[in-house]
């Protein structure tokens, strides 16, 4: 979803009871977000980011092609753009993996009364480095298991507007974008096709946005992307231990970047070892690809 100030825009599951977080952030000292080069054209709305086959594969949002672009970070070019066969691009906001499949987001929720919410899955192995055109392997459609009024909201205003996930296991793990009260709210649902409700598992008070995730299997960490409103100001929360059996925020690092002023929309683990963050086109940068540093 793109925002400027000079325009409105119009799982095994463990049943864990609803639980509401303070702050616990131990801040970060002198991070920054360096730039790595200026994104191709063809991502001036990039809304999400992950990494395969030595590719960053990026998606664009609402409006835009049902696609994946596969972006060289060495050569900075545009190695490929693969359309996504029977697919709708209604809001995509976020891209992500586990060792088998991809995974699109198709939840972006600006007014709160989508009822065609979906995940798209997209098998690796039929994804080629000749490939132009693949078939989706399947479809999660879900609902807000505490949702009941889908009537449209107000412009920023809607608790159910969504633009990051990650796979664990065998579960896909939600992150909401809460515009009136800054926090996140953590949904799961089972990581295959079929027609699932969300169920509600934790909220947050992440004090901000929430734009993308990311999940190191190795690491067990978890990066939470976003800016804070109005001024577009980058951060990144880091969750060390988060798991599908705790969804523990203890120990989270607070990450700002007050001279960033973008509107930071995918976030990556790297095999090179960096941590990769992409923001969207505005009047005040052009779309960009940056590395993170200082934490």
């Amino acid at each position: 979803m793109i925002f400027t100030p000079l325009k409105s825009v119009s799982i095994v599951l463990l049943a864990l009871s609803t639980v509401t977080c303070g702050h616990t952030e131990e801040p970060v000292k002198d991070p920054k977000l360096s730039r790595v080069c200026d994104l191709p054209e063809a991502l001036q709305e990039n809304s999400g980011m992950t990494e395969y086959l030595d590719l960053l594969w990026n998606i664009n949002d609402g409006s835009n092609d049902a696609a994946i672009y596969g972006f060289g970070v060495k050569d900075t070019i545009l190695h490929q753009k693969v359309i996504i066969r029977d697919a709708v691009n209604t809001d995509w906001e976020d891209i992500t993996q586990d060792e088998s499949h991809l995974y699109i987001g198709d939840f972006g929720n600006n007014l709160g009364d989508r009822r065609d919410l979906r995940i798209y899955i997209l098998n690796k192995q039929d994804l080629q480095p000749s490939s132009d055109t693949i078939a989706q392997a399947g479809i999660i459609s879900f609902a807000y298991e505490d949702q009941t009024d889908f009537t449209p909201a107000a412009n920023f205003s809607t608790p159910w507007d969504c633009e990051a996930f990650v796979v664990i296991g065998d579960s896909v793990i939600l992150f909401t974008k809460d515009w009136q009260s800054n926090h996140t709210s953590l949904y799961t649902l089972p990581a295959k096709a079929g027609n699932y409700t969300a169920r509600f598992r934790k909220k947050y008070n992440i004090s901000g946005l929430v734009t993308a995730a990311a999940w190191s299997e190795s690491k067990k960490e978890l990066l939470l992307l976003g800016y804070k409103y109005p001024f577009l100001t980058p951060f990144i929360s880091i969750i060390p231990g988060f798991s599908l059996y705790n969804f523990t925020f203890e120990g989270l690092k607070r990450v700002d970047f007050p001279d960033g002023g973008s509107q930071t929309e995918g976030i990556v683990f790297s095999k090179d070892g960096s941590v990769y963050v992409s923001c969207e086109k505005s009047p005040f940068v052009v779309q960009t690809l940056f590395r993170a540093e200082g934490f």
